[in-house]
């Protein structure tokens, strides 16, 4: 069973198994404590990662630039109705198309009164005056909607950084998963933290996922350390206001034996300089 262990789990995690190796991998799981531990951890490490990506949300500045939009734009004027037409005007119009059975029958009642026409150029004014004011409300929802879509614009461009990076993590942490050497450990803090390593010598990666680390000042950081025979290397820094995620490790692990976190500056250190936080044998 040397292969579930060491190829099937991280397919497994992935949700990549078909049916048959699927519950073949987990009839071992119930006979074996250190497969039941590994899918548990490989599982809790792939779910992780939809999680450490910030979530969006559309800045309130868009509906305030819309809503102001509506109070400031000119209205045009009401269309008239026909109670504002006169009663000449309005019969007419009402029933055009019963104008030749009239005109074969002798009225019995004295034709009505037309109303004066209104001049053309009283009209052509009442056009213009319309005109202009349809165009000075283009001109300022033109300029409204310019400002949204700058907003948008930047919005979206950040949205498709933020999907990119997260692409290229999934990318790193499937290589992981599905490499045959991976290995992955979950330790427990005294405070209640979690810190969950999956990694892959042959891959040179590993991932590690933070969750309830405490937050620290905005002058301190937590580092993490690929430990070796020589000593310790920097292996990157996890935001002190915002421990919980995943963060990916890269290079060279032949020799590797431990990983440690320590307190450092957020500028991080070239050694530690805390006592660390956690100590992992890998």
């Amino acid at each position: 069973m040397d292969k579930h262990k060491n190829e099937l789990t991280g397919s497994f995690a992935l949700n990549a198994l078909g049916d048959k190796e699927r519950d073949e991998l987990l009839r071992h799981a119930e006979t074996s404590e250190e497969v039941r531990g590994e899918l548990d951890a490989l599982q809790e490490t792939a779910a992780l990662l939809g999680l450490s990506a910030e979530p969006i949300a559309p800045p309130a500045r868009v509906k305030a630039n819309i809503m102001a939009a509506i109070r400031n734009t000119p209205q045009l004027p009401p269309v008239e109705s026909e109670r504002d037409v006169p009663a000449g005007l309005a019969h007419e119009a009402a029933a055009p198309e019963d104008a030749d059975d009239r005109a074969s029958v002798p009225s019995q009642e004295p034709a009505p009164v037309s109303a004066p026409q209104r001049p053309a150029t009283a009209a052509a004014k009442t056009n213009q005056r319309m005109f202009a004011l349809a165009a000075g409300v283009l001109l300022v929802a033109a300029g409204v909607l310019s400002g949204v879509v700058v907003n948008q614009n930047a919005q979206q461009q950040e949205l498709e950084q933020q999907l990119a990076a997260l692409s290229t993590q999934q990318s790193e942490l499937t290589r992981i998963l599905t490499a045959a050497d991976v290995q992955s450990k979950t330790q427990k803090l005294d405070d209640g933290a979690r810190v969950t390593l999956a990694y892959s010598a042959t891959e040179g990666m590993m991932a590690v996922t933070t969750a309830g680390l405490p937050a620290l000042p905005s002058d301190k950081g937590y580092e993490l350390w690929l430990i070796s025979g020589t000593g310790a290397v920097s292996a990157g820094m996890v935001d002190g206001a915002k421990a919980d995620g995943m963060v990916m490790v890269s290079g060279a692990m032949e020799g590797v034996t431990h990983f440690g976190i320590t307190v450092e500056p957020a500028s991080g250190s070239p050694a530690p300089t805390t006592d660390p936080i956690l100590v992992q044998a890998l």
